[in-house]
């Protein structure tokens, strides 16, 4: 093999060896996605928690709009079990009507999500060791 030749296989090899060694590692989390409807229709806003059933572990949520999430597989999480929390609120009201809005922050907002669903949550979901996990949730 000429040597221009040669010195050109070795350099694409070694770029080759390279490029594939800077590639994304596997760290085992997977992506989820899934649609969620409330009350017979989809979900326009709000929130979705992952969170492990022993409480250790990360956590990991998206947002949710016009009925749908996704946690792609850099943020993704983990084979197994979890505890699933959906919250969405109803819009900034004022606390006290009297008081104009200002930097003490006269505004609240109430969960539209029963709390058997958020803050008491029961709903569990697997996250399964395959690239796409699509998990869907009916809130009545």
């Amino acid at each position: 093999m000429p040597f221009p030749l040669r010195g050109f296989v070795n350099a694409s090899l070694l770029l080759l060896v390279f490029v594939s060694g800077c590639g994304p590692a596997d760290d085992g989390r997977r992506s989820v996605s899934g649609t969620i409807t409330f009350q017979g229709k989809p979900l326009d806003r709000g929130n979705i928690m992952f969170v492990p059933p022993d409480g250790l572990g990360s956590q990991t949520g998206a947002v949710i709009a016009n009925g749908t999430y996704e946690i792609p597989p850099e943020q993704g999480l983990l084979p197994g079990r979890y505890k699933v929390a959906i919250s969405s609120a109803d819009g900034d009201v004022p606390a006290d009507p009297n008081t104009p809005p200002g930097p003490s922050g006269n505004f609240t907002s109430v969960d539209r999500i029963p709390k058997e669903y958020n803050t008491e949550s029961k709903l569990e979901a697997e996250v399964k060791d395959q690239a796409q996990n699509v998990i869907d949730f009916t809130i009545p």
